[in-house]
Parts: C-alpha cells; sequence; structure tokens
C-alpha cells in the first residue's frame, strides 16, 4: 500500500503480519517500525514489524485455564515454553478479502473442533488497514462464533528500530508486577526507572511488563531522524513495554488486557478479560501517525 510519502507492506500468509511501514524524505527512506530483513526464506511473525495479537494477547500460565465449565489445556509456544502466548492469529495465515492502493481488509476463521490448537470456542478475526497522508489505521475485530460466551482479547505487537537514539513518552502509571516466569503477580505503581511520563530515552531502559491507566495513547522519537511516531489506540487501556536487553529494538505494545488474564482473581474492569458473548464483536484501533519531530 502507498499513499503519499508513506508505504506499507503486508504478509497474510505469515501471521498477517505488517512487514514493513517507512516514510520517504529527501534525505532517504526512514523505518517508521523494524522493517523484515532481507534475504530471510521463510520469515515468521518474529522477524516481522508488527503482528496481531488474537484472541489473547500474553502468557497464559502453562497454557491451561478454566473458563465456564471448560478445562482448557493450550499448547506451549516456542518462545516461552510451557506456557502459551498472543493467541492464534500471528501463527497462522489470513485470507484476503480485499486489497487496493490504500486498503485491506484480512480474515481468519478458527474452527472450535480444529485439534492443532485447542481452543474450544469458534471465532472469526478481522483486520482492516488504512493508509493516508499521514499515517496508518488497523482496527482488528474479534466475532464469537461459538454457541456460549468465550474469554477474549486483542492487541498489537509492534516493533520499533533505533533504540539507541529513541525516547518514548507514554503516561503509564500502574504496573504489573511479574514473577520469574514473566507471569504477573499484582499491580503496584510504576516505579521511576519505568516512567514515561516525560520522553525517556529507550537506551537507558530495560522492562518486559505490562502497564495499566494510560490513555491508549504514546510518542516515540528518533533524536538522528527526521520524523516521529504518534500512537492513538482505542480499546486497549492497557501497554506492553519490551526492551530486552542487548538489542536495538524495543516494543511498545496496545492490549486490551494483561497478561494471563483468564487465571487472575481480579474483575474484568481491572483485568480488561472479556466474556464475549455468542454473536458479539471486541475491537480495538491502533492510528500511527507520523509527524516531523
Amino acid at each position: 500500500m502507498t499513499r503519499g510519502n508513506l508505504e506499507v507492506t503486508l504478509m497474510p500468509e505469515a501471521g498477517g503480519c505488517i512487514a514493513r511501514f517507512a516514510a520517504s524524505h529527501e534525505g532517504g527512506i526512514q523505518q517508521m517500525l523494524r522493517p523484515l530483513p532481507p534475504g530471510i526464506a521463510a520469515p515468521g511473525p518474529l522477524d516481522m514489524a508488527c503482528y496481531p495479537l488474537v484472541p489473547f494477547s500474553g502468557r497464559i500460565t502453562n497454557g491451561r485455564f478454566s473458563f465456564a465449565g471448560h478445562q482448557v489445556q493450550l499448547p506451549p509456544d516456542d518462545i516461552c515454553a510451557p506456557h502459551a502466548i498472543h493467541g492464534r492469529g500471528w501463527r497462522t495465515a489470513w485470507e484476503v478479502a480485499e486489497s487496493d492502493a490504500t486498503h485491506a481488509q484480512l480474515h481468519f476463521h478458527h474452527d472450535g473442533r480444529d485439534p492443532r490448537w485447542t481452543w474450544p470456542w469458534s471465532f472469526e478475526a478481522e483486520q482492516h488497514f488504512a493508509l493516508d497522508e499521514t499515517g496508518l489505521s488497523v482496527t482488528m475485530r474479534l466475532t464469537n462464533r461459538a454457541g456460549e460466551a468465550m474469554p477474549a482479547g486483542l492487541g498489537l505487537h509492534p516493533f520499533f528500530e533505533g533504540r539507541a537514539t529513541a525516547r518514548l513518552t507514554a503516561p503509564l502509571p500502574r504496573v504489573w508486577e511479574s514473577d520469574e516466569r514473566g507471569i504477573p503477580t499484582g499491580v503496584a505503581p510504576t516505579p521511576e526507572r519505568w516512567r514515561f511520563d516525560e520522553p525517556r530515552a529507550m537506551r537507558e531502559v530495560e522492562v518486559d511488563h505490562c502497564f495499566s491507566g494510560g490513555d491508549g495513547r504514546f510518542r516515540i522519537d528518533w533524536m538522528d531522524r527526521p520524523f516521529a511516531l504518534r500512537i492513538a489506540a482505542t480499546g486497549a487501556p492497557h501497554t506492553i513495554v519490551f526492551a530486552p536487553p542487548g538489542e536495538d529494538f524495543f516494543c511498545a505494545e496496545p492490549v486490551s488486557h494483561v497478561p494471563d488474564a483468564v487465571n487472575r482473581p481480579e474483575p474484568e474492569s481491572v483485568t480488561g478479560l472479556v466474556a464475549l458473548a455468542p454473536g458479539e464483536t471486541l475491537e480495538l484501533t491502533c492510528r500511527f501517525v507520523v509527524e516531523p519531530r
């Protein structure tokens, strides 16, 4: 997709991912998300610029939970075994329902009887991408096609390169403290080392936590690049910030619920987990706006 000086490349066959989002300028091209590296023969979602999280985000402890009389055991994911993580959307191909120079709509359907991924509720997922002169909008929808309520959540997992010169601004007043497995243990005021109320140099930060209490808005400035990225998400009252040691990328992920929400004792108003009724649709929208720094 191309509009003005902006370009987006999608890879529906590899997890319904964004492979590239770039902005051209007089001096060249700035990557607004970490792009898919060239030369990868069979790229997967972890190589991409952004992938979808559906029908849940984050870890589920040991892939196991109970909901409305169902005892669910999901297969472990390689990146965090024995836990399950990030749902199914990022691990399956999506169908292109519509596509033109500035819009695309991707779909996939999960059958609750499918033995390959033992989520016992059928659902449909949709991503709609719209590119205009100022940025990219991504709208995700999850519709319950089962005959009973199911636990539900959505999220996006964008990667940002250039951590050495990047600054993140994002008011995130509460953090979910985690154990050594990365599983939340409770929520607390965000300590100073993880506060982003004012622009914070990401090279100084190491973190892998979920934050709550923000408004879904944050901004990234690169001190050596002409464009900044302003992000606004609705339907995403929580944010995962991931900045691993020794890497030049970081993530700021808008999500609808906290990790392992299906196993948390707190109410939906705290965790964000939704009990989605039959035929009901959950929606999340994220707007990525490119603007001069």
